[in-house]
């Protein structure tokens, strides 16, 4: 006969059911109520993150750091923390990197947009993430809940950095001496990590106390010239040409705000490896990549030239097929000579009169920004590991013009007394000297609010 379960057993397991779906009912619940309150925590770090990632990626043009700053400080309203915090002291000193505040983590990041011309820090990373109690899924065993949440900006229109300095020799002296009828001149702002100015008084390096173009009008503005040493006061001779005072200020570590702004080839970039390859029809010179050599003599066509493994950069009575006066822009017609570490020859300009100005519109201009890609560069080499390091030269009877940034700060610029070269923008490199003596008039003109630019082809904004 089959045997029933009784009803009391029956009842046992119906209990035991009730009471896991109870158990069950009660862990789902809990959890969707901690997890309803990460999500709306996730939709608020979302908010914040978005509001610092664009605030911060619009100040790039003011510094890194003060793009870090301005995130931060949009945080810090939104988030209830206080500014300095932790490494981020102030606008000029707030590195990238993860800072604690309160019980949240912020990390930013700095990266570059690549692709065309355009290689200047210019996105923003900013990712908060937040742990907090959790009020029921403590029960069972989940004592916090973490949230995070993140944001990319860039800004829009071009991408700015500023020179700073007419003349600037950021590991020795800027001594440009003077001597029989030479008179030797920087209209800007100098920097020497030793001292600028001749080695006698009665041929001292003279310069204007306020800024002045290259068309000797005062800057707009009337700004003050300035002479930073990078270690303790002046030892060599200078002297205002207005005869009023200029600041001088020590302790102050080179700049070296080009690094990432090499100018790049037009994609795809040709690579030339003779002199026939490199020529057009008309025999001027072709932007590219030259591997193996440099040109030298006759005239280039705008854009930008990349010389890798040369033995020679003397690059002789070279000009612009079109070029215009120093210190003007150049447009489509600009050129900028990119350099590195595979190029074993020195540099000779003796005889170049070169044109890199492509942009010398203000900031805030929305049209067609570096035609020739030059970012207002005439040549480039670049700083620290894969950087051009060899000699520049300026030999005897020199007529050497040359317009745009020249950024070179490995390499050491030695000039003849004898030479008359004129630089117009910005010279930097490791140690000058301009030997005295000659009869060479060498000077050295500022542009005012030289930029080095990069068209920006991105509207700007958030970036997912």
């Amino acid at each position: 006969m089959k045997k029933t379960k009784s009803p009391r057993s029956q009842k046992g397991q119906a209990v035991v059911i009730v009471v896991g779906m109870i158990v069950a009912l009660t862990i789902l619940g809990t959890m969707v109520f901690d997890v309803g309150l990460a999500v709306s925590d996730r939709r608020n770090l979302q908010a914040y993150a978005d509001s610092a990632a664009l605030a911060g990626a619009r100040s790039y043009s003011q510094g890194v750091n003060r793009a870090h700053w301005v995130a931060m400080q949009y945080l810090g309203a939104s988030l209830n923390f206080g500014l300095p915090t932790g490494a981020c002291a102030s606008p000029a000193s707030c590195p990238a990197g993860t800072y604690s505040v309160v019980s949240y983590q912020v990390t930013m990041s700095d990266s570059y947009r690549v692709g065309g011309i355009l290689n200047y820090p210019s996105v923003l990373d900013v990712v908060i993430s937040h742990q907090q109690p959790s009020i029921f899924a403590r029960m069972v065993g989940y004592s916090t809940v973490k949230t995070a949440a993140s944001a990319r900006a860039t800004p829009p229109g071009p991408q700015i950095a500023g020179a700073a300095y007419a003349v600037a020799a950021v590991s020795g002296d800027a001594m440009i001496n003077g001597g029989g009828a030479a008179f030797q001149t920087v209209t800007g702002p100098v920097y020497a990590y030793g001292s600028f100015g001749a080695n006698n008084g009665p041929h001292s390096t003279g310069v204007p106390s306020v800024q002045t173009n290259y068309d000797g009008t005062t800057c707009p503005g009337g700004p003050s010239n300035v002479l930073d040493n990078g270690g303790g006061a002046n030892s060599l001779n200078y002297h205002t040409t207005d005869g009023n005072p200029m600041t001088n200020r020590t302790s102050i570590p080179p700049n070296f705000s080009f690094d990432t702004a090499s100018p790049l080839p037009a994609q795809p970039a040709p690579t030339y490896f003779s002199v026939a390859q490199a020529k057009d029809g008309a025999g001027n010179w072709k932007p590219g990549i030259y591997n193996g050599f440099a040109p030298s003599g006759g005239t280039m066509n705008g854009g930008v030239y990349k010389i890798i493994n040369s033995a020679s950069l003397a690059l002789g009575s070279i000009t612009n097929t079109v070029h215009t006066a120093s210190g003007v822009s150049n447009g489509v017609n600009a050129v900028a000579i990119v350099i590195d570490s595979s190029d074993t020859g020195g540099l000779d300009l003796s005889s170049a009169v070169l044109n890199g100005l492509d942009d010398l519109n203000p900031p805030a201009y929305t049209g067609l920004r570096d035609p020739a890609g030059t970012h207002n560069f005439v040549i480039y080499g670049g700083h620290g590991a894969g950087a051009y390091s060899g000699g520049i030269t300026i030999g005897p009877g020199a007529s050497t013009d040359m317009s745009g940034i020249i950024y070179v700060p490995d390499s050491a610029y030695v000039s003849d007394g004898n030479s008359s070269p004129q630089f117009t923008g910005s010279l930097v490199v490791a140690t000058m000297t301009v030997h005295g003596g000659g009869n060479g008039a060498q000077v050295f003109h500022w542009v005012c609010g030289l930029n080095a630019i990069a068209g920006q082809p991105f509207s700007g904004g958030l970036v997912r």
